[in-house]
């Protein structure tokens, strides 16, 4: 699996063969394929933006013949009294059961409350879910959240935006930390939370200690990723 799709998330459908489509996101361009039956088919694009997001780790549409179980960072988009969720062709409406909201101020203390809500998560490459994540689908999601869209990949994050933050001394919550390998390839990314701190996925979502070296691995007492850039996207 390379990345997962949350409910609600967008996309063109590039190829088609037998019942697997390609398809690339909407929100960040990222190509896969996928069974046909797990994409539903828009009979007219969609118009509205910002939508609803479910801040819940998990909620429930209670619809006329089943229930759909959602997660956190899915897209839902509601009728004009916004008391029914729509289904995507209009023909089916669904009330919900957990909390949704706007996306959150685009304030970097945000993001890490976003982030921090995962704590505990295990990895999951290509995860972007409660289920499982990997460090850029935390990053993604977390920032999806105030309503900024990133790309998917570490890499491609780390070139989203030139603003280095010089000192890590300096980082502010929500900077973005990027680390390399021997390469010189970036493979791992987090969310700073100001306080000498990184929110980010190994092994599972969690808080770890960060200086100028890296991420600091208080159990083995050794850097378990070395620090290559701290970007600022808010």
């Amino acid at each position: 699996m390379v990345n997962q799709l949350l409910f609600g998330d967008t996309v063109a459908i590039l190829e088609e063969y037998n019942d697997w489509l390609k398809i690339s996101g909407f929100a960040d361009s990222y190509e896969g394929w996928c069974e046909s039956s797990q994409v539903v088919r828009l009979e007219s694009p969609l118009t509205k933006s910002n939508p609803h997001l479910v801040n819940d780790i998990t909620a429930t549409l209670k619809g006329p013949d089943s229930d759909i179980t959602v997660v956190y960072g899915s897209s839902m988009l509601f009728s004009n009294d916004e008391k029914r969720l729509i289904s995507f062709n209009n023909e089916n409406y669904f009330h919900i059961e957990g909390e949704i909201r706007k996306a959150f101020d685009l304030k970097g203390s945000n993001v890490v409350a976003s982030a921090m809500k995962l704590i505990g998560v295990p990895y999951l490459w290509g995860g972007r879910s409660p289920f499982g994540i990997d460090c850029s689908g935390l990053v993604q999601i977390a920032f999806k959240m105030v309503g900024m869209d990133l790309p998917r990949d570490a890499w491609q994050q780390a070139e989203f935006t030139n603003n280095f933050v010089d000192l890590i001394g300096e980082a502010r919550p929500g900077d973005v930390a990027f680390f390399d390998n021997d390469e010189g390839k970036i493979i791992h990314t987090g969310i700073l939370t100001g306080q000498g701190q990184i929110v980010h996925a190994s092994g599972k979502v969690k808080i770890d200690p960060i200086d100028h070296y890296g991420i600091f691995n208080k159990k083995s007492g050794t850097y378990s990723h070395r620090l290559r850039w701290v970007k600022r996207f808010i």
